[in-house]
């Protein structure tokens, strides 16, 4: 790499960073404009049929929930938006077949040999690991963001400084009014999709971002969280394990949550009962590797939920879920957060009310419990103090348990 895209270059050193490493050029240099970006008029007219690109759409099966596309649809309402790949540089799976490393499509068909470069990267990674890998997953980490300007560079460090390095990253903005946009451009050349326009919530956004997804596993990241550097290279280690479970996968690890400078590990623990989730989400969200599949083949999010509509949507999937549990950090967690904040502790409780009506369960009453509390402790301007001091309590009572 190393090529000037209209005076923004990638650093010769690219290699160091988890989102520059494996590219695969989809269109030829005659296909980009003066600024290194692709022309308007070829954006939404790529067509690879070896990868089943059609109208730079995914050509899906019958049963798909959703279209896959490269770009998201033009919008007189958006601030801005680009990336790799709005410079013709794309990522994918990776097979090993024979002899030789393959490029795959999104149904994990092996598609196109890799060329010999892309082939070398991968080969040099895989040398150095202690378990045969013969499957590297494209790992697609979703970012959705709203003034977020304080927090969101740690974010974005600790996706791009991944050991893993097949990760694909973007970030979805809801239209930001603060210095965050600024932030975003800053790591142009390290960011394959970002966009800012305004959404519906959430769950729109993240939709957003898993009709762009390429990889065969999402990770969906708070803009204030941050990922473990080895994490989803911890997880492509029971990816390979699992091969048999590979499209219903939900690795999730422990999760070290920070207030201010104190910080505090919540350690959660196999999953071996899953009408336990009937009644309690009890395995983290953010951070956790969920397989693409469970979307496509399922659902998206329902975005008549605005605060647990990931809650709603695994109790959707249950039965398909295959849970892995792996004794690591998978992120760095501050205290808060939407289903955290005691303003939407009512509104919280409204929504554990349609998930008991759509589902047919029972949530705990511990849980329901909580959630009071914490609304009345907020109204005090104690909240946070209250909550650090209950997820202490909490680790200190599993930690007895085991």
């Amino acid at each position: 790499m190393g090529k000037d895209f209209g005076g923004s270059t990638l650093m010769k050193s690219y290699d160091k960073f988890s989102t520059t490493r494996p590219f695969y050029k989809i269109l030829d240099d005659f296909s980009l404009d003066k600024s290194g970006k692709i022309k308007e008029e070829i954006k939404y007219n790529i067509n690879v049929p070896a990868l089943k690109i059609q109208n730079s759409k995914f050509i899906g099966r019958p049963e798909d929930k959703f279209e896959t596309m490269l770009f998201l649809p033009k919008n007189p309402h958006r601030q801005g938006e680009g990336g790799l790949r709005t410079k013709g540089l794309f990522k994918f799976s990776y097979r090993f077949v024979g002899d030789r490393w393959y490029i795959c499509d999104l149904d994990g068909n092996s598609a196109l040999p890799a060329p010999e470069d892309l082939e070398n990267k991968i080969k040099a990674y895989v040398s150095q690991q202690n378990k045969p890998i013969t499957y590297l997953p494209l790992i697609t980490v979703i970012t959705v963001v709203l003034n977020a300007e304080k927090v969101l560079s740690e974010t974005i460090e600790s996706v791009i400084n991944q050991t893993y390095p097949n990760v694909e990253y973007i970030i979805i903005d809801g239209g930001s009014k603060d210095g965050t946009l600024e932030i975003i451009k800053k790591y142009e050349d390290y960011i394959d999709y970002w966009v800012s326009e305004p959404d519906n919530g959430i769950y729109d956004a993240m939709n957003k971002g898993i009709r762009l997804a390429l990889g065969d596993y999402y990770v969906f990241l708070g803009s204030d969280d941050k990922l473990t550097m080895s994490w989803l290279n911890d997880g492509l280690i029971y990816i390979n394990k699992l091969l048999s479970y590979k499209d219903k996968l939900y690795i999730y690890g422990n999760i070290k949550y920070k207030r201010g400078k104190h910080r505090m590990l919540f350690k959660y623990s196999n999953i071996t009962d899953l009408s336990a989730l009937k009644k309690e989400f009890i395995a983290p969200h953010s951070g956790s590797i969920i397989a693409s599949n469970l979307f496509r083949r399922i659902s998206l999010y329902d975005k008549k939920y605005k605060i647990i509509g990931d809650y709603a949507w695994v109790l959707q999937t249950l039965q398909n879920i295959y849970f892995v549990y792996i004794d690591s950090i998978q992120i760095e967690m501050k205290l808060g957060g939407a289903s955290n904040s005691p303003k939407n502790m009512k509104k919280i409780l409204d929504e554990v009310k349609m998930i008991e009506k759509e589902f047919g369960v029972k949530i705990s009453l511990s849980f329901k419990l909580r959630k009071i509390i914490g609304y009345l402790v907020g109204k005090l301007g104690i909240f946070h103090h209250i909550q650090f001091l209950y997820w202490r309590i909490k680790t200190l009572s599993l930690k007895r348990k085991k």
